[in-house]
């Protein structure tokens, strides 16, 4: 471990007010929230109620950058020295999965929270049939809107659109208002469309909501079906008629929707805080916004997808029985209210994402909501980030170049198949 891991290992156990039993287990766990300042100090809270509350057990926490984690876990893991709870989210646990690193969990997790996770957030963390990680501090998807805006264009705020059609009818409304009062240019709707990956998964959901998908029953690229068809047909029109921004990444989006350039945004409640922060007012800009669940489709749901933290244990780990307590401790009710109370994070449990402490906002009610049926990313693949980078050009084939959409899918199914062959 010292070898992979010679700066980052951080003893965060040993402190001189824990009374440890004489026989006390040391586990590790892997994490970058002990590297961030904005959550190394929750973190830490929550781990040392931890073992105030379970005196048998120290905690040792190796801290690791996000942008390395992948990689630090994977090399760890190839040698033997993974930690003994793995932090990672949704794309790192396909790869860690794939590598042979995480436990199988059905029989080390109490049924209770097995059947306390919503179904979309433990399906998720399910591979061939068994429970390989917990979901924890999920991010769902969901509509944003300027109150504002809405209320310019002649529209009712306490009304967000319910289905796609009003949606894309509510967003041509608000690009219809031109320019704001510095001439900047209104647009309707905020899609993230550049060619970087978080375009192609944010995606996901709203190919789930035109009855498109990602892979087929086997776990393969299926892209060429009408749904899929048909979103890239619409993303093409609304940003030909100017009512979507053109190839925009989105944390640019988030900055246009924080100065009142666009109406509505498809974000997570990870987005949030960027977008407080581009606004110049914190959270006082809560006040002129609002949060809807995503639109009905053709499904006739709220279709939507999710990034999220995962937690799982090391497949070699001889501590199984202490790393699990860990893991259930995290994803109780006393450290989720903490962490949500530090900054917003979300449950996956049913249970505890309806306490009044989890709701203490209609923002924070709208995202709970959204819970119920969010879905998780097809990532189970390990080539799944390589994937969203061949669907990102492909959406900068149709959008930007014009290409015909149903040629440009074939064509990136056949990339995609190979990849995953």
């Amino acid at each position: 471990m010292k070898k992979i891991l010679p700066i980052l290992l951080v003893l965060a156990a040993m402190f001189s007010f824990t009374a440890f039993s004489e026989n006390a287990t040391t586990i590790t766990m892997s994490t970058w929230l002990a590297a961030e300042d904005g959550t190394k100090a929750i973190y830490q809270e929550m781990l040392d109620d931890f073992m105030k509350a379970n005196p048998d057990i120290k905690v040792e926490v190796v801290a690791l950058p996000f942008n390395q984690t992948k990689d630090q876990v994977l090399l760890a893991g190839g040698s033997g020295e993974a930690a003994d709870v793995i932090m990672g989210n949704s794309q790192m646990m396909g790869a860690f999965n794939a590598a042979g690193l995480c436990a199988t969990l059905d029989e080390l997790l109490s049924p209770e929270l097995i059947e306390d996770i919503y179904p979309g957030y433990l399906s998720g963390t399910t591979y061939d049939g068994e429970i390989r990680a917990v979901s924890w501090a999920p991010h769902p998807i969901v509509l944003y809107y300027n109150v504002e805006l809405f209320e310019k264009a002649g529209l009712d705020p306490k009304a967000p659109p319910s289905t796609w059609e009003e949606t894309i009818e509510y967003a041509r409304k608000i690009t219809e208002l031109g320019q704001d009062e510095n001439g900047n240019v209104i647009y309707g709707l905020g899609i993230p469309t550049a060619k970087v990956t978080y375009s192609a998964t944010a995606l996901n959901g709203i190919l789930y909501a035109f009855g498109g998908r990602f892979l087929d029953e086997n776990g393969m690229p299926a892209i060429v079906n009408d749904g899929n068809i048909k979103v890239f047909e619409t993303l093409k029109n609304l940003t030909d008629e100017k009512i979507l921004p053109k190839a925009l990444e989105i944390k640019d989006l988030r900055g246009l929707f924080a100065t009142g350039q666009v109406g509505m945004l498809f974000d997570s409640d990870a987005g949030l805080a960027a977008i407080r922060a581009a606004s110049g007012i914190g959270a006082e800009f809560d006040k002129g916004i609002d949060v809807a669940i995503c639109p009905v489709g053709e499904t006739g749901r709220s279709e939507t997808v999710y990034t999220e933290h995962q937690l799982a244990v090391y497949a070699q780990s001889d501590k199984k029985e202490a790393a699990v307590r860990l893991v259930e401790y995290l994803v109780g009710p006393e450290a989720m209210v903490k962490y949500h109370d530090a900054v917003g994070t979300l449950s996956a449990r049913k249970s505890v994402s309806s306490l009044p402490e989890m709701n203490l906002t209609a923002f924070d009610e709208v995202f709970n909501k959204q819970s119920e049926t969010a879905s998780p990313l097809p990532a189970a693949n390990p080539m799944f980030d390589s994937a969203m980078n061949e669907m990102t050009k492909a959406m900068e084939r149709v959008i930007i170049a014009g290409e015909d959409v149903k040629t440009v899918l074939e064509e990136t199914q056949e990339i995609l198949v190979s990849m995953y062959e």
